[in-house]
This record gives structure tokens, sequence and C-alpha cells, in this order.
């Protein structure tokens, strides 16, 4: 986290939800297509951060995470204390490996131990990435793990690289876990009371340098993500995000080693929720104008209150409900590959803006909003064509999952009122969608099958909540007009009944 950023802006979802109450009224019904023939980005996974306090030893916590949430993706801090004390790393990786203490050595040893249970017990795969807090004190300016720059001379920069080796190659060592993906810098443009280090773009672009060529030299297929810097605002806040991304593509060496882009998702003050559909839309689109094809990420984002819906002190939406929107608008409009919150449980016992629950519980309205899309988007799904899209009222997203045949279709009611919903599945066959409700009184409930007649599912979204609708059965893809019968084999055909409902109960 970052509590301390001075830019201040308001929440995601300015001026959505209103100020109507909670007392449910109908109004028109809404129609809306989901469309499989038109496909967007591929989606790596979802998940949340570790900190100190993280409740990571505890069997409930452990399954609560990997099979209850169906996260498949972690994201655990680096620290200098692994490092005993100041010394000097040679050009061979398993001697420096040699020079850090990975065991016993609270918190590292601990988030190691939860990323070994969670790789192992996930529902199908989970990646787990990681970011460094600071570099070793005396790599840094003011030899202080908070705040100061890493030193920019050729032989700090190829101590830090061979640091930053060990430590990659000595996790997996340690605590059989490949880490899938590496930021150099959390937070990079933010001295804090915690341990942070500042860059500007030229002295992250040569730490992408330096690290990078350590990477290749040792063989090490980690890959470097960043530059994490915080928010998108359409203005200022995305304007400092793309100077580092720009800086990354001006130099050969960095535009190769960085392999896909990450930014946060807060305001920037660090600590409230930013974006929005606009703003994500802007940001997407400079990210695509790069045309290197990386993927993007969000890799860090909090700050929505306990209650289902809130408003802060501008009027703007910040509750439970908007954990949902925030993902949604991701997603939808910033296409991106991956959305991360900041912590599931922070172990001091009560849901608050930075938490999606705590104890274990897994009643908090927060967490429910999360896993209608933790737990059914699975890794290797691929979002397709969902319009309308209403901001003010039912929002929709939806993914085929080509692995395993399904569709997974959410539907966000951000309105007052209970909505008729009609749901269009051209060029497909599926015979029911199972159907998952979280509302200001229903934490996560379970609804009858809706079946699909003529193409369609209709249902009835109550106000202010979220819909998740899950295929249970193989669709046969039907041909567009004026294209050639497609032929798939006999097993194809046959209802997916082997789907159990009781993981998805869990």
């Amino acid at each position: 986290m970052s509590p301390s950023k001075l830019v201040v802006r308001s929440v995601v979802l300015s001026g959505l939800l209103g100020a109507a109450t909670l007392s449910a009224q109908t109004t028109p019904p809404v129609n809306v297509t989901v469309n499989p023939a038109t496909r967007f980005q591929t989606i790596e996974g979802f998940g949340t951060a570790l900190s100190s306090d993280s409740p990571v030893w505890t069997n409930a916590y452990q399954q609560l995470y990997t099979q209850d949430l169906g996260a498949s993706m972690l994201r655990v801090p680096l620290t200098p204390d692994i490092v005993p004390s100041q010394i000097t790393f040679g050009p061979d990786v398993q001697s420096n490996i040699n020079l850090l203490n990975f065991y016993g050595n609270y918190p590292q040893s601990n988030w190691g131990g939860f990323a070994q249970y969670a790789t192992t017990h996930a529902v199908d795969q989970l990646k787990v990435i990681s970011s460094i807090w600071t570099p070793p004190p005396w790599m840094k300016t003011n030899n202080s793990q908070f705040g100061g720059s890493l030193i920019q001379t050729p032989d700090n920069l190829q101590q830090f690289a061979r640091y930053v080796a060990a430590y990659v190659v000595g996790f997996q060592q340690a605590y059989g876990v490949q880490l899938y993906g590496l930021s150099l810098q959390n937070e990079l443009r933010f001295s804090e009371p915690y341990p942070s280090c500042v860059y500007t773009p030229s002295q992250y672009v040569a730490a992408v340098d330096a690290v990078g060529a350590e990477f290749a030299k040792d063989g090490i297929t980690t890959k470097l993500f960043g530059p994490e810097d915080v928010g998108v605002d359409g203005g200022f806040l995305t304007q400092q995000q793309m100077s580092f991304v720009n800086a990354i593509n001006a130099d050969p060496n960095a535009k190769k080693y960085l392999g896909f882009y990450a930014v946060h998702g807060y305001a920037g003050n660090g600590t409230s929720t930013g974006g929005g559909a606009a703003n994500w839309a802007n940001y997407a689109a400079q990210i695509t104008a790069i045309g290197d094809a990386k993927e993007s990420w969000m890799t860090e984002e909090s700050g929505e209150n306990p209650q289902w819906v809130h408003f802060d002190s501008n009027g703007n939406a910040d509750g439970g409900l908007s954990v949902a929107l925030n993902i949604h608008n991701g997603l939808t409009y910033g296409n991106l590959n991956a959305w991360l919150n900041w912590q599931t449980d922070d172990g001091y016992g009560k849901v608050t803006n930075q938490t999606l629950e705590e104890s274990g519980d897994s009643t908090s309205l927060k967490y429910n909003a999360a896993k209608h899309y933790y737990k059914f988007i699975r890794p290797g799904s691929v979002r397709v064509a969902a319009t309308p899209d209403n901001l003010t009222g039912i929002n929709v997203d939806a993914y085929v999952n080509d692995a395993n045949h399904t569709m997974t279709i959410e539907l966000i009611n951000a309105s007052a009122t209970d909505t008729q919903t009609n749901v269009t599945i051209p060029l497909t066959n599926y015979s029911s969608f199972a159907e998952y409700l979280t509302d200001a009184t229903q934490p996560w409930a379970v609804l009858p099958d809706l079946i699909v007649s003529n193409g369609m599912v209709s249902l009835t979204m109550p106000a202010y909540s979220v819909v998740t609708l899950e295929s249970d059965g193989i669709s046969i893809t039907l041909p567009e007009p004026g294209s050639a019968l497609i032929v798939l084999p006999v097993a194809a055909l046959l209802l997916r009944r082997s789907r159990t409902r009781a993981a998805c109960r869990a």
C-alpha cells in the first residue's frame, strides 16, 4: 500500500449509483447480447498480495484463498531482510544464493510456505508474482530501506542485478515455487515511511537493463514487469505511468527485457480506488498504440468500503459493490489481462477498505464481489463482446474458456431498481446456466439453473447486485451466415454435467 501519496483523485465510479435508497423498484427490461465470435484479451488470472500480517499459516485461510475464492494469482513482496548484512555478490548465482537467508526469516519464510501451498492446492493453476519494495540499503543513495534511490553506477547496478537474480532463483530453491513475474519496484515514484525506493524513468530503464541482462546470462525465465506506478486518471497519473512505459520502449534492451506492463488501480493518494471506464479506456489506447503486443496487468487495488452501497465524502460510490464494478471496468475498458486486489486478509479481525475479508469469513460482501470473477473466470479464458454496457444500470462482461468449453457471463446491476434482464447468446447452443448472486443481504446465493430458450436466458437482476452465469454444457458453435458448418467431435456434443456444483458452492 501507499498511504501518503499526495495527488487526490475521485473514486472510479464518480456519480454512479446516485443517492437512491436500497428499496427496490421495477424498471423496463434490459436486453443484452453476448457474442463469442468477437474476442478480446486472454485472462491470466486474479489474486491478492501478502503483507506481514496476512494469516498465511492457517489452514482455513489457505483453503479459503485457493479453493473457495479460487484465486489463480498471488503477489509476494520481496524485502532485503533476507540479506544478513552488507555483502558483495559475485558472478556465480548459486554462490550468491548461499549468502541469503530464506529460512526462518519472518515474514519471507511464511510467504514462501503459503506460495508453496497455493501453487499445489490451486483449482487449476496459480501464478506467483513478486514486487521488490526496496533494494538493500547499501545499494541506495540514503543507505536506508525507506525512500532514497538506487545508486546508478555500473558496479552498483551489477550488484543489484546479481542480488535480484539470486533472490528469484533462491526463492524457487527454498520454497519450490517458480516466480512467474518480478517487478523491480513497488510504486516507484514515491518515498515512503516504509520500505520504498524512488526511480526516474531513466533510472528505471537502467535497472531493467541490468537485471534483464543478468537474467539472460543466468537462464532465468521469470518475466520482468512494471512499472507499477499509481493509478490511471486520463491525465497526470496516466502521464506518469506512461513516462516509464515510453522510456522502456525507447530503449531496445529494456523493451526486450520487460515482459508485460503493470499499473496500480488507485487514485493519486494511493489508498482510494481510481480508474473508471473512460480512464481505463484512455490508458488501454495508449498501451495499444505502442504496438508491441505486451500484456497489461493491474497488480494492486483497494479502497472500497465494507458496506455494500457506500459513498465517499464527495458523493462517489465506493462500497463493496464497487469491488466488482472496478474489476469490470478494468477488464472491459482497460483490456487488462490480470487483476489483483491488495489483500484478502490482514489478520486484524475486521474487514477494512484495504481487505476483502477477515478471519476466514467467506460471507464478507467485498470478498464475494471479487469471488464472482476470481472463481469462475479461469486462466486462459478470453473476454468476448457483451453489449450494451450501462454504467448506471446493467453492466455486462463475458468470457469463453476453450479448454473446458464454458462461457461465463458477469452481470452487475448498479441501479436501485430490480431489472428484468434478457441475455441473448448467438452462435452457441448451451442448454443451461448456473446462477450465483450477491447483493446487500445475500453474500453468496446459489440459485436454480437458467434454461436457455431460443438462444436466450432471462432473469431478474435485484437492485445493487452481482450475478454470475456459468454455462453447464458444451457449446456447439453455430455457423455465421454464409460460412460453412463447423463439425465438432461427438464428445463435444455431450452435456458437461460432470461439472461439480459442490465446488462452485464452496
